[in-house]
């Protein structure tokens, strides 16, 4: 799971598609990559982890994700599931939600950079 989350972070579509179970759609690595480097990732909280161990073959990740996005910080909840498959793990599927919580444009940027939100995801 936190590997997915940076290679969102990172902008790596082609990581997140040989990361998932199910087929890619035509161009999906590349878009993926296009609106993961358009928003400013803020952190990721694993809420809790149910098997996903060494000897396990399944594992589900409740965790907490976290971006800016158009002046707005996105929380994205979602209990993920995924299974082994010869020794790597994989993206089954998900439930998720969002909120969106509005930043003042002279707000100190959630991100870490230092700026103004106006000045880094506006």
């Amino acid at each position: 799971m936190r590997s997915r989350y940076s290679a969102y972070a990172l902008g790596l579509g082609e990581y997140l598609v040989a990361t998932s179970a199910r087929a890619p759609g035509p161009g999906e690595a590349v878009e993926l990559s296009a609106w993961a480097r358009t928003v400013g990732w803020v952190g990721l909280t694993v809420l809790e982890r149910q098997q996903g161990g060494p000897a396990d073959a399944t594992g589900v990740v409740h965790f907490v994700a976290r971006y800016v996005e158009a002046s707005a910080v996105v929380s994205l909840e979602e209990r993920s599931q995924f299974d082994r498959d010869a020794g790597r793990w994989r993206y089954l599927e998900g439930t998720a939600t969002t909120s969106r919580q509005k930043l003042g444009r002279n707000e100190p940027c959630p991100c870490g950079s230092g700026k103004k939100v106006k000045q880094c995801h506006a």
